[in-house]
């Protein structure tokens, strides 16, 4: 990271608003025997213990966060359970509908402004929502390719929220990467 990079993060830690965005881990494949509901899909054992390195190396990079918000699939659900039990902390978990695939990241969007106070929130969603919506809060239009792998996270930083103006991308990480942080 360079040192301009390292301001950037620090300035959003500060003042402003610290919207990550994540995918979720490795699910049961769609359409295996037993899950044929796929909003009930859970994460495999594989999938959880990647989860859990993906938690360990997003706290050695400092990763807090007041709020966490879900897809209320099973799948976004146990990945925001594991990364709010890795925090330690009673970091508060909701659910939201617009995080559901083909949700409305405006709508999305007006439900977290209901809380000004939380200004670190974590949304665990799906694709390929999460990267149109990482686009277009970037201003980088609905075909920019930001695609996240499962397990994937990005931090977009804010000077307000709502936001007025397009966001400031301060690292965009694939959970191979963050696994070898931990």
């Amino acid at each position: 990271m360079t040192a301009q990079e390292e301001s950037d993060e620090q300035d959003a830690r500060t003042s402003g608003y610290e919207f990550y965005i994540m995918r979720h881990g490795i699910a049961v494949s769609r359409g295996s025997a037993g899950f044929s509901d796929d909003s009930k899909r859970p994460l495999t054992p594989e999938g959880k213990e990647k989860m859990r390195d993906i938690c360990s190396g997003l706290k050695r990079m400092g990763f807090d966060v007041d709020w966490i918000v879900s897809s209320p699939l099973v799948r976004a659900a146990q990945t925001a359970e594991i990364v709010a039990e890795s925090l330690g902390a009673h970091v508060p978990v909701d659910f939201c509908d617009h995080l559901s695939p083909g949700g409305s990241a405006e709508a999305l969007i007006a439900f977290l402004a209901k809380r000004p106070n939380r200004k670190r929130v974590l949304v665990v969603g799906h694709e390929p929502d999460l990267s149109e919506m990482a686009a277009r809060l970037l201003g980088a239009g609905r075909h920019a390719n930001l695609a996240f792998k499962k397990g994937g996270c990005c931090l977009v930083a804010f000077d307000a929220f709502p936001p007025k103006s397009p966001g400031r991308l301060l690292w965009w990480l694939t959970p191979r990467l963050m696994r070898k942080l931990a």
